[in-house]
């Protein structure tokens, strides 16, 4: 009797222990922010660049774009709420003059997003900055 005792509490113990391992690990996966260029590795030469942004929980994102060029630096900064993995295509506007000097310069030229996400349960903050070369469409 005492050996179906202890061989219980055993499995008691272990399903437990088990149990709360499970539950402590999906409560604290960090929330992870994405960054990646739309449609690609590198960003299209185009009059819109266009980057995607995406949290694995739901988050306030804001972004701040950077544009690099030998000519000058260019920046826009944005903000949204975002559900959990689902993605926003952002990203910047340029003139006809910046598409001009970035399809000239478009090798020396780079795309920084920065990106602040807090997440809305917990108030915990993530950053996120990746720099992207481009290519001509």
């Amino acid at each position: 009797m005492s050996k179906a005792r202890n061989l219980f509490a055993g499995l008691l113990i272990a399903a437990v222990g088990i149990g709360g391992l499970a539950s402590t690990a999906s409560a604290a996966a960090p929330m992870n922010v994405k960054v990646a260029p739309y449609a690609g590795t590198k960003v299209k030469v185009a009059k819109k660049l266009k980057v995607i942004v995406s949290c694995s929980k739901d988050c306030a994102a804001k972004v701040k774009v950077t544009l690099y060029t030998p000519v000058g630096n260019s920046t826009v900064k944005g903000g949204q709420n975002l559900k959990a993995n689902r993605g926003w295509i952002t990203g910047m506007v340029l003139t006809g003059y910046g598409v001009n000097v970035l399809r000239n310069h478009y090798r020396y030229s780079r795309l920084k997003v920065a990106v602040t996400a807090r997440n809305l349960k917990n108030g915990t903050i993530r950053k996120r900055t990746k720099f992207f070369r481009f290519r001509l469409g």
